[in-house]
């Protein structure tokens, strides 16, 4: 059973990860502002191999591009923006359809192909050209000031 659930959506998990993984995390993060987005950052510890390139991941139902770090090659980062719901949308209800014309359609929230359970990932990457898959399992919630700061010139107390 378990193998025709991988192979209904086309995409075939690996059994190990193409390079060697430390701990995934991630942390959650606010814009700080009313109306502001929120989100969060996965943040995955990988060694670097020439041939295997980490594309994106799908985590927490949502999808992203995996970035290496500036600041550290072995570690690729995630950014997932979740955008705020504070601000209620206009929407024109009339009898005449014609009136209603303008009025934009809910963004519905995106359908990954992969079935995951609490703390778990799947990263797509590619070698020799190739796409391929594999899960991550155990990763867990950061406290946010126990995080590398990208730009800690940039904050203000």
């Amino acid at each position: 059973m378990f193998g025709l659930t991988n192979c209904a959506n086309g995409k075939k998990l690996q059994e190990e990860p193409p390079v060697p993984l430390q701990e995934a995390y991630y942390t959650t993060w606010t814009g700080g502002v009313k109306g502001a987005p929120s989100g969060f950052t996965l943040f995955i510890p990988a060694e670097t191999d020439s041939e295997v390139k980490l594309d994106s991941v799908y985590f927490r139902g949502r999808s992203a591009v995996l970035q290496k770090s500036e600041a550290k090659p072995d570690l690729y980062l995630a950014y997932f923006k979740i955008p705020s719901e504070e601000k209620p949308r206009d929407v024109i209800m009339h009898i005449d359809p014609k009136k209603e014309y303008g009025n934009k359609p809910p963004q519905l929230p995106e359908k990954i192909p992969f079935e995951l359970e609490e703390g778990e990932a799947v990263v797509k990457y590619t070698r020799n050209g190739k796409e391929k898959y594999f899960r991550i399992t155990g990763i867990k919630k950061k406290d946010s000031t126990n995080v590398e700061i990208k730009k800690p010139e940039n904050i203000r107390h």
